[in-house]
């Protein structure tokens, strides 16, 4: 894995080294979106099945660049690596069904983005969660000339 690349799940989700005697796995077949389940079973013994069905009605999470990792959360509060060319997010952790993952149009450029800062952070634009500031909102045109207030009474002596 390059260093100057960011991780997506066919870099990150990669198969056991085999040891002595054992038969090397063959992941290279597996849909990206799909590598965490394979991942999670060898690496932490959990049997997550694949999710075989899409929630229609869901919107979609949004696909973000986390310290040079493509991320996406789960409404459980687990993230995990994603793949932005097999844009389909399931969750190990609460075994959800496939949703839409929301990925830039232009992935290189996004990635470029985050490849400029120091700790390789992105946000798509329209995530609710993009903490970057919104643009200032234009000064109100005022309809009526502002009329200076009556000057204040000088109190006697």
């Amino acid at each position: 894995m390059a260093a100057d690349a960011i991780v997506q799940a066919e870099t990150y989700y990669l198969p056991p080294t085999p040891r002595r005697g054992q038969p090397v796995q063959d992941w290279s077949q597996v849909p990206g979106a799909e590598l965490l389940y394979k991942w999670v079973d060898y690496k932490w013994n959990w049997r997550a099945p694949v999710p075989t069905a899409t929630v229609s009605d869901d919107p979609g999470l949004y696909a973000r660049i986390d310290d040079g990792r493509w991320v996406a959360e789960c409404q459980c509060g687990a993230a995990w690596i994603v793949s932005v060319l097999d844009p389909r997010f399931g969750c190990a952790q609460c075994r959800r069904d496939w949703v839409p993952l929301i990925v830039p149009e232009d992935i290189p450029a996004a990635e470029a983005e985050a490849m400029a800062l120091d700790r390789r952070f992105w946000f798509h634009p329209d995530d609710p969660r993009n903490p970057a500031e919104p643009a200032p909102e234009p000064e109100p045109t005022p309809e009526e000339p502002e009329v200076p207030a009556d000057p204040e009474p000088e109190e006697p002596q």
